[in-house]
């Protein structure tokens, strides 16, 4: 049966700024190798009559080099505060088995898809947002502005297609660590947020 989520979503990664996998397979990683998460901060969602409304989910991923070339090992953490029904259709939604989106990142980048884990997230949006992930990241992220207060903005780069986004709002995001189970451990200042809407 068809879903629909909309909400917010907040990248960020193990470079410094800005993200080049944002822009085209032809630029390299800082550090050679990508370390990035997802957050997505679901405002309305439903899926096969479960209310995703309010629900939160980082998808965690790591490349060994750029994310265009692939080989990538990911795993998603769904918030504990949701229901059993709602993670069977949030994980089968971002880790890409019900279309969507995340159906043609997942198959093009990602190799090994470790298991499903559920912790507490939480997320305080604003010019300055942070948000915990139990024990796998913390982020913290300022938007970058100009002298007139207007928000620096990326349309129209390369990987924005296949996450059907329109704008990336670029944040600074010092300070930010992840140590998600299994994977590389990583800091990292680069970080974008965007509004999506999707569905299948």
């Amino acid at each position: 049966m068809a879903w629909q989520l909309t909400g917010q979503i907040h990248e960020a990664c193990s470079c410094k700024l800005l993200c080049p996998c944002w822009l085209g397979p032809e630029i390299e990683p800082d550090q050679g190798w990508c370390g990035g998460m997802i957050l997505f901060d679901i405002e309305q969602g439903h899926a096969d009559g479960v209310d995703l409304s309010g629900c939160k989910a980082v998808f965690f991923g790591e490349w060994p080099g750029n994310f265009w070339a692939g080989q990538g090992t990911a795993r998603l953490i769904i918030d504990a505060a949701t229901t059993a029904d709602q993670r069977r259709e949030l994980e089968a939604i971002l880790s890409g088995q019900k279309g969507g989106p995340m159906a043609a990142v997942a198959s093009a980048v990602i190799t090994t898809l470790l298991p499903t884990e559920y912790a507490p997230i939480q997320v305080a949006w604003g010019d300055e947002t942070t948000a915990t992930i139990g024990q796998a990241g913390a982020l913290r992220s300022r938007l970058l502005k100009d002298s007139a207060g207007r928000p620096a903005t990326v349309q129209g780069a390369a990987a924005m297609a296949a996450f059907e986004l329109e704008r990336l709002e670029v944040a600074y995001a010092a300070g930010t660590q992840v140590a998600a189970p299994q994977m590389r451990p990583w800091e990292g200042s680069s970080s974008t947020r965007s509004r999506f809407a999707w569905s299948g």
